[in-house]
């Protein structure tokens, strides 16, 4: 039989002892009982060969083939694949949901200065920038907000990275969108989005793809 491959599972076996923090009797365990699966494939393997039911290039390693793995060890790679990428997602959410915790105080105290729902400011920031402060759009839009450099300088901000200047900024520009626009949510967010002299222009929300899809998923998001 392949020696290759009872070395590997030695290997294996013996690897598995390092690390843990299972129960010790416990783990002794699981380990003999996974060895014993994997020697047992391999020795079914080999009988296959003897019985001539089984192509010998499975088991006889040259250099250049693939040593042969029992299928017990592929599904444990597998399991471990998928424990590791749903633990990967979790972390992702929390740390989502750290950022936006984060910036709470923020927006509470933009939204009390400016008279706007906190709701409405985290919506904004969730499709502007998914609560990064250090994004930067294709267009050169900077921070949690999204300031266009030559708007984050009319508004007062200094820096656009910093996201008490970033906040304070965008929900002041959103009061002044507002306010243009009597209160009209859709044409203050299409505003926003696009410019008030685009909203003037085509006297409502502009035919522009990127704004219309703006304004519903922010509104989605803020009535959700």
């Amino acid at each position: 039989m392949d020696l290759q491959s009872i070395r590997m599972l030695m290997e294996i076996n013996a690897l598995q002892s390092f690390g843990t923090v299972q129960n010790p009797s416990t783990h002794n365990e699981m380990n003999n009982n996974l060895f014993s699966t994997m020697l047992g494939e391999v020795l079914s393997q080999s009988n296959a060969l003897s019985n001539g039911t089984a192509d010998l290039n499975a088991l006889i390693y040259n250099g250049k083939n693939d040593v042969f793995l029992p299928a017990s060890l592929n599904t444990l790679a597998l399991n471990t694949l998928q424990i590791n990428q749903k633990e990967m997602l979790a972390d992702q959410t929390i740390a989502k949901n750290q950022h936006k915790n984060d910036y709470t105080q923020l927006i509470k105290k933009a939204a009390d200065q400016f008279q706007l729902p906190e709701r409405l400011i985290s919506s904004v920031i969730k499709h502007e920038s998914n609560f990064n402060s250090q994004t930067v759009s294709h267009a050169g839009a900077q921070g949690l907000m999204q300031l266009m450099p030559g708007t984050a300088k009319f508004l007062g901000v200094k820096d656009s990275f910093d996201p008490e200047q970033n906040i304070t900024g965008g929900a002041r520009y959103l009061r002044q969108m507002l306010n243009q626009f009597n209160g009209d949510m859709n044409l203050a967010l299409a505003a926003y989005n696009a410019g008030p002299g685009n909203v003037k222009k085509h006297g409502g929300i502009p035919p522009f793809k990127e704004t219309q899809n703006y304004v519903k998923k922010v509104l989605n998001t803020f009535n959700s």
